[in-house]
């Protein structure tokens, strides 16, 4: 089951985010964007443009697009090392194709409650991440200033670049799916004189997607999607060393991602309760191993998302000789 849901849903709907995502920052097309979100994103949490950009792609994409973005900006010294261990605390959750496809229209048999999740954990990602502006205030600015004239990487060093250091993520990302599959598959089946929740619970705060699974599949309807969203927003152990081996390299902490993972899936909770409440949606609980590794839909928000890259691509290629040509001579 880990094996299938690594090559047949995480391979087509990461893996090429993960690319693109690596490309823009190589080719500096991140900038425009954060240039026009700057001023909120440093308002409510505190972010230069280099996390804003991370921020963002972070929310179009899923994990660990966000934290892998974040690094290669560290690296190129267009974010500093406090802003990325501020990030990692509430810029990395599922992204829309894994909420409202996977969970909302496959598990769940309604494209609203996907719709609503979605909506749920990214309102309390930023919940944790005005919080934390507010205690701490804004972290230590990048050391990076844009300078006219400098000379950016080769489109074709730039891409057959992002496709290595993709590759190896990936292979990361697989490597702890893979892992902790095996040890949620061997909780379950030993562990028998736990009750269906408690176990349920263990296996989530593992592995998120083997949480939701196992969920969906042995508890009611309602139970299970209060269980999912709480998962959906603590991210699970899983989730965390993938996050930490793309930034390993930068030492993020470990007790903090904790405390404001446990927080945001805790907000989420009360959230998803209080939706429940108000909204009483149609829930109908559908076969949770087949909707992970076979998602037409998630396929599809992939392809529309995708398309969202060459034409940013495109848009800065243009902008940048736009700039240029109206730009006086020296």
């Amino acid at each position: 089951r880990g094996f299938l849901l690594c090559t047949q849903t995480l391979l087509p709907s990461l893996f090429p985010f993960l690319v693109f995502s690596e490309l823009l920052v190589a080719l500096q097309a991140t900038e425009l964007p954060s240039k026009w979100l700057k001023k909120p994103f440093f308002a409510l949490f505190g972010l230069s443009e280099g996390g804003t950009a991370a921020l963002l792609l972070g929310a179009l994409c899923g994990f660990p697009v966000g934290a892998a973005t974040a690094a290669s900006l560290c690296e190129c010294d267009r974010l500093s090392k406090s802003e990325l261990h501020r990030l990692l605390l509430f810029s990395n959750n599922p992204s829309a194709g894994f909420l409202i496809g996977a969970v909302g229209c496959e598990l769940f048999d309604n494209k609203s409650v996907g719709i609503a999740l979605f909506l749920i954990v990214w309102c309390a990602a930023a919940t944790v991440g005005i919080g934390l502006c507010f205690l701490y205030g804004a972290p230590q600015k990048s050391c990076y200033i844009p300078q006219n004239g400098v000379k950016k990487t080769p489109f074709v060093k730039a891409v057959t670049g992002s496709v290595s250091h993709s590759l190896f993520a990936m292979l990361q990302v697989f490597s702890f799916v893979l892992f902790f599959s095996c040890i949620s598959a061997c909780l379950i089946h030993t562990l028998t004189a736990l009750s269906d929740t408690a176990r349920v619970l263990l296996c989530g705060l593992l592995e998120m997607t083997s949480g939701i699974s196992t969920a969906v599949s042995t508890l009611p309807p309602a139970t299970a999607l209060r269980l999912t969203a709480f998962f959906s927003g603590s991210a699970g152990l899983c989730v965390c060393l993938q996050l930490f081996s793309v930034s390993e390299r930068y030492d993020p902490p470990l007790l903090p991602y904790f405390l404001a993972k446990l927080i945001q899936g805790a907000i989420s909770l009360g959230l998803t309760e209080l939706y429940l409440r108000l909204c009483k949606p149609q829930l109908r609980i559908t076969d949770s191993v087949s909707a992970f590794s076979a998602n037409a839909f998630q396929q599809k928000s992939t392809v529309y998302i995708l398309l969202l890259f060459p034409l940013l691509l495109l848009f800065t290629a243009l902008f940048e000789r736009k700039r240029k040509t109206v730009s006086p001579p020296r």
